[in-house]
């Protein structure tokens, strides 16, 4: 028998934060499996001996960034509306994960360019430390970077925007654009590492890393 509602693909804008930050991509498949049981929303599943929800994400955080724009997509076997999903899904999601949109998906994962990073350090703005950031920042910025084929030594300058540097509730906030297509992706992390190296003030000093938003080539129009 032919079934009068084919599986429906669904897009979810979520947010990541907490304790939830430091699981793993693999640890994040499971507690979405778990949620989604819990739900007892009309989720697609896969055949076979081991059914599980049909689940794909956008491209994974690393452990300990937070972000505001991760997406996911799935399917549903029933036609549902939108705001019954986000409102059933975070009933029963662990804190730290909260859906914020759902919709029919517009784009591909692989549309995805650039993503933008808030980094905020715990030590108050000066006006010359500022400057030393926006400084190291200019021009050149050469980094170790991890490759397939091993560790090599790039300028990433022509892959990153700095977008801002400037005060945040009385800490250093550093907001920059960041390439991350397959074959130029630049970590979140690397910046870090640069940054630290270059400007004696932030060594050692705590910080966090928050993904705000994921961009399309033009670097202006919102992943949908």
């Amino acid at each position: 028998m032919v079934s009068e509602f084919e599986p429906k693909k669904i897009r979810v804008r979520y947010s990541k934060s907490g304790s939830l930050m430091f699981i793993s991509h693999l640890d994040l498949n499971r507690t979405m499996t778990a949620s989604f049981l819990r739900s007892r929303l009309p989720i697609y599943y896969s055949q076979g001996f081991n059914p599980h929800p049909k689940i794909v994400f956008s491209q994974p955080l690393p452990v300990g960034v937070s972000s505001e724009c991760e997406y996911m997509d799935f399917s549903v076997t029933e036609d549902i509306p939108f705001e019954k999903i986000t409102e059933t899904m975070n009933s029963v999601m662990p804190q730290g994960i909260r859906f914020l949109d759902c919709y029919e998906p517009i784009g591909k994962f692989k549309d995805i360019m650039w993503a933008e990073y808030e980094y905020v350090f715990d030590i108050e703005p000066s006006e010359e430390l500022i400057e030393k950031i926006r400084s190291s920042l200019s021009g050149s910025v050469v980094v170790d970077k991890k490759t397939k084929s091993g560790v090599k030594t790039i300028d990433i300058s022509p892959l990153m925007d700095v977008l801002s540097v400037s005060e945040n509730d009385g800490k250093t906030s550093v907001r920059l654009l960041l390439c991350c297509d397959e074959l130029n992706f630049v970590g979140p992390n690397i910046p870090i590492k640069y940054l630290m190296d270059t400007v004696t003030e932030l060594v050692d000093i705590e910080y966090t890393i928050r993904r705000k938003r994921v961009l399309l080539s033009d670097k202006k129009t919102d992943f949908r």
